[in-house]
């Protein structure tokens, strides 16, 4: 099943309601991780929006909207359980399991490195134009964590 970035943003607020360091880079980077992670593992998308290439890194654009008031501090947001498939929720409690543990700026550095789908989407579109941002193909997030599956 494909959820909105909301939905799946939400889940990771409620479950890490007492994170001090779930900030708008956080919360955004942990969605992106989720969706490629669902399309490396599962060979479908989580999100029914395509992450972007932006300057600073990949974006899910709708969240980068929700959240921008927040600017570099904790979400401070009450949220209701989202309505997730089981199998959903577990596959997220996963995520966050290995995830949580990093700040913003570390995941962040983690969505950066050379090879990245968001890096070789970036890198084209210097040399071509200079451009605020560009869609990140669903196949290229997929084949980037099927080979994380690989390397294990």
């Amino acid at each position: 099943m494909t959820y909105t970035p909301r939905q799946i943003a939400d889940y990771f607020l409620y479950i890490g309601k007492d994170d001090t360091t779930m900030t708008p880079m956080k919360l955004i980077k942990l969605v992106y991780i989720a969706h490629g992670w669902n399309l490396g593992l599962f060979n479908k998308p989580l999100i029914n929006e395509s992450p972007q290439a932006w300057k600073y890194g990949p974006v899910i654009p709708s969240l980068y909207d929700d959240f921008k008031s927040f600017g570099n501090q904790k979400i401070e947001k009450e949220v209701v359980k989202p309505e997730l498939d089981e199998n959903t929720e577990k596959f997220l409690n996963k995520i966050w399991d290995v995830y949580s543990k990093y700040t913003g700026i570390q995941l962040s550095a983690k969505t950066h490195e050379p090879n990245t789908p968001w890096s070789i989407i970036w890198e084209k579109a210097k040399q071509y134009f200079n451009t605020f941002s560009l869609s990140i193909p669903n196949e290229l997030i997929k084949e980037h964590y099927q080979l994380k599956i690989q390397k294990k």
